[in-house]
Protein backbone atom coordinates (compact mmCIF):
# COMPACT_ATOMS: atom_id res chain seq x y z
CA UNK A 1 0.00 0.00 0.00
CA UNK A 2 1.21 3.49 -0.87
CA UNK A 3 1.89 5.59 2.22
CA UNK A 4 2.39 9.09 0.75
CA UNK A 5 1.85 11.32 -2.26
CA UNK A 6 5.61 11.27 -2.97
CA UNK A 7 5.67 7.47 -2.86
CA UNK A 8 2.77 7.27 -5.34
CA UNK A 9 4.52 9.75 -7.65
CA UNK A 10 7.68 7.63 -7.59
CA UNK A 11 5.57 4.53 -8.29
CA UNK A 12 3.92 6.16 -11.34
CA UNK A 13 7.27 7.59 -12.49
CA UNK A 14 8.79 4.09 -12.36
CA UNK A 15 6.24 3.07 -15.01
CA UNK A 16 5.82 6.16 -17.20
CA UNK A 17 8.90 8.30 -16.55
CA UNK A 18 11.95 8.59 -18.79
CA UNK A 19 13.57 5.49 -17.25
CA UNK A 20 10.32 3.66 -16.50
CA UNK A 21 8.88 0.38 -17.71
CA UNK A 22 6.75 2.23 -20.32
CA UNK A 23 8.86 5.32 -21.07
CA UNK A 24 7.22 6.16 -24.41
CA UNK A 25 5.83 9.48 -23.21
CA UNK A 26 8.64 10.36 -20.77
CA UNK A 27 6.28 11.72 -18.13
CA UNK A 28 7.65 14.23 -15.65
CA UNK A 29 7.02 14.51 -11.92
CA UNK A 30 5.07 17.70 -12.59
CA UNK A 31 2.79 15.94 -15.08
CA UNK A 32 2.29 13.04 -12.69
CA UNK A 33 1.55 15.35 -9.75
CA UNK A 34 -1.02 17.34 -11.74
CA UNK A 35 -2.76 14.24 -13.09
CA UNK A 36 -2.74 12.64 -9.62
CA UNK A 37 -4.44 15.71 -8.13
CA UNK A 38 -7.06 15.57 -10.89
CA UNK A 39 -7.62 11.87 -10.12
CA UNK A 40 -7.97 12.61 -6.40
CA UNK A 41 -10.43 15.43 -7.16
CA UNK A 42 -12.55 13.00 -9.18
CA UNK A 43 -12.38 10.42 -6.37
CA UNK A 44 -13.63 13.04 -3.91
CA UNK A 45 -16.37 14.40 -6.17
CA UNK A 46 -19.95 13.54 -5.35
CA UNK A 47 -20.73 13.88 -9.07
CA UNK A 48 -18.27 11.19 -10.18
CA UNK A 49 -19.37 7.85 -8.83
CA UNK A 50 -17.14 5.47 -10.81
CA UNK A 51 -13.82 6.78 -9.47
CA UNK A 52 -12.44 5.57 -6.17
CA UNK A 53 -9.03 5.80 -4.54
CA UNK A 54 -7.50 2.34 -4.29
CA UNK A 55 -4.68 3.31 -1.92
CA UNK A 56 -2.30 3.87 -4.81
CA UNK A 57 -2.87 0.54 -6.55
CA UNK A 58 -2.38 -0.28 -10.22
CA UNK A 59 -5.84 1.02 -11.13
CA UNK A 60 -4.97 4.41 -9.61
CA UNK A 61 -1.71 4.39 -11.58
CA UNK A 62 -3.50 3.53 -14.82
CA UNK A 63 -6.13 6.21 -14.25
CA UNK A 64 -3.38 8.78 -13.72
CA UNK A 65 -1.77 7.52 -16.94
CA UNK A 66 -5.05 7.95 -18.81
CA UNK A 67 -5.44 11.50 -17.48
CA UNK A 68 -1.88 12.33 -18.58
CA UNK A 69 -2.56 10.89 -22.03
CA UNK A 70 -5.61 13.14 -22.37
CA UNK A 71 -3.88 16.25 -21.05
CA UNK A 72 -0.40 16.00 -22.51
CA UNK A 73 0.85 14.99 -25.92
CA UNK A 74 0.87 11.28 -26.40
CA UNK A 75 3.62 9.57 -28.35
CA UNK A 76 2.25 6.98 -30.73
CA UNK A 77 4.28 3.80 -30.97
CA UNK A 78 5.10 2.43 -34.41
CA UNK A 79 2.63 -0.11 -35.71
CA UNK A 80 3.57 -3.71 -35.13
CA UNK A 81 3.87 -5.61 -38.42
CA UNK A 82 1.23 -8.26 -38.86
CA UNK A 83 2.39 -11.80 -38.39
CA UNK A 84 1.73 -13.89 -41.49
CA UNK A 85 -0.99 -16.42 -40.98
CA UNK A 86 -0.28 -19.96 -42.09
CA UNK A 87 -3.80 -21.19 -41.42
Amino acid sequence: MIESFAEFMDYVLSFYGKDGIYPENKRTKEQIAYATLMHLDMCASEHVTDYTWGNGDSLDRERVRDIMNRLFSKVELPATPKTPSFF
